[in-house]
């Protein structure tokens, strides 16, 4: 599923989760706090906060202005040991 797509389904679910925590607790003085709880909890349950990372991420790299840089993540070091010659 792609990151506007899952970005979506979690708001969808944010928006059940939402009217969940409003039904619920209708009857407390803090219903709207449980259900904006509620919401938030469905929305990264099902993936929003990923979503909203990957697309963060997305735009970051798409950037151009942004210099290239290599990372060195490993450095391999082989050392060969050459005999004396035969004489």
């Amino acid at each position: 599923m792609g990151s506007k797509q899952s970005l979506r389904f979690a708001l969808a679910a944010g928006l059940a989760g939402l009217a969940w925590g409003f039904a619920r607790h209708r009857r407390d003085p803090r219903a709207a706090s449980f259900a904006v709880l509620q919401a938030l909890e469905w929305f990264v349950a099902y993936g929003g906060a990923v979503a909203l990372i990957e697309m963060v991420r997305g735009a970051l790299d798409e950037d151009d202005d942004l210099e290239v840089t290599e990372r060195i993540t490993h450095i391999r070091q082989t050392v060969f040991d050459q005999a004396s010659g035969e004489g």
